[in-house]
């Protein structure tokens, strides 16, 4: 084989062994980019874990004239506010390792009540939204979800959700865990919680706000 044609065969060689390697090469970079992406993305979703307003599912304009056809005093800022407040006794109470609630929670709700262990401080509520009104028999239930913060042992910052579970009473009255809507006057039975006057004594009875809401149920999702 002549000379030159040796030598030409290895420049040929040599140019398909650095195109080889420079497709390598970008191969290499371009998995790299998209691990880094993708190592980017799964850190995005870790700090809006920590950092993001858990999002409310609020049908409240819907519920409301239901509501009030039942309770035509129902304040829903008052309830709101109420419900707020008691997802931060919430996570007081995780704090402290007891449930600091001191009225307007059902017993069976405050004996089965799982606080979270990590909870150090740093509470905020951000917001508290009407996700359901049910009713069941006589009883009507209101169902609340709640957006919140707080730091746990670590010094880090979690974004969590509460659900809250209300049922309205007259008296706060349960038996077995079952609501009893009596007339605070009489004692007889009120037939429906929106009655506004007792149908047997006359007596005016209270509406369902504030403490008129018996919580039942919180947990964290």
């Amino acid at each position: 084989m002549p000379p030159y044609l040796t030598v030409i065969l290895i420049v040929i060689a040599a140019l398909a062994a650095a195109s080889i390697v420079y497709a390598a090469v970008r191969w290499i970079a371009r998995v790299g980019r998209s691990a880094e992406g993708l190592i980017g993305q799964i850190k995005d979703a870790q700090v809006r874990e920590h950092t993001v307003p858990k999002s409310l599912s609020s049908i409240e304009g819907l519920l409301l004239p239901q509501i009030r056809k039942d309770f035509p005093d129902y304040n829903a800022s008052v309830i709101a506010e109420r419900v707020k407040q008691d997802a931060h006794t919430f996570y007081e109470s995780a704090i402290e390792g007891e449930v600091l609630f001191d009225k307007g929670v059902s017993e069976s709700c405050r004996q089965n009540m799982q606080l979270p262990d990590d909870v150090a401080g740093g509470i905020v509520i951000h917001r508290a939204a009407l996700a359901a009104y049910v009713k069941q028999g006589r009883d009507r239930q209101l169902n609340y979800q709640v957006a919140a913060q707080y730091d746990d042992k670590q010094g880090e910052t979690w974004q969590k959700r509460l659900t809250l579970k209300y049922i309205a009473a007259y008296n706060e009255d349960f038996t077995d865990n079952i609501l009893v809507i009596k007339c605070p006057n009489c004692g007889a039975p009120v037939p429906s919680v929106g009655d506004k006057v007792c149908r047997y004594c006359g007596a005016q009875l209270r509406t369902a706000s504030g403490y008129g809401w018996v919580l039942t149920e919180i947990k964290q999702d």
